[in-house]
């Protein structure tokens, strides 16, 4: 596997893990910590499901779509041309995936803290993790996306 890969994937779990370790140590269940009044707050949560969520309590279930997932996206990674974007995406999909598999494995729900209110609409709380998966799938769609249009030209 690619070393920049590998090393912005440990990265991005770090992040992941370090900020969870900070918000749910000095901020308690039930509690928040107001950050800019009427848009974002931290609000640590238990995730029992998936994004916003969905499939709640069923863990086992989400562990197995995790594991199969990371283990596609590896594989993917030996077929595909090596780029710093494609392996950035790739690293932060992983990471992010690895982040919340974290999670789920030893706690059994996912950890989510960042609350944030657009025009008086609550969106789903959600963790670092999750924005790099997101991220790194936004990416890899447009990288696909445009590399489907060079090969019809």
């Amino acid at each position: 596997m690619k070393k920049r890969l590998v090393i912005i994937a440990i990265i991005t779990i770090f992040i992941d893990f370090f900020s969870k370790f900070l918000v749910f140590k000095y901020i308690s269940y039930g509690s928040s910590k107001t950050i800019i009044n009427n848009f974002f707050t931290i609000l640590p949560v238990k995730n029992t499901g998936a994004a916003f969520s969905f499939m709640d309590n069923n863990n086992l279930l989400l562990i197995l779509i995790s594991l199969v997932i990371l283990f596609y996206l590896i594989y993917s990674i030996r077929k595909q041309k090596s780029s710093i974007l494609f392996d950035l995406s790739y690293a932060l999909l992983i990471g992010g995936l690895i982040g919340n598999l974290f999670d789920r494995v030893f706690l059994s729900y996912v950890r989510d803290f960042l609350s944030f209110k657009i025009f008086n609409y609550n969106f789903a709380i959600f963790n670092v993790a999750d924005i790099a998966i997101v991220i790194g799938a936004v990416l890899l769609f447009i990288l696909t996306i445009k590399g489907s249009s060079k090969d019809e030209n």
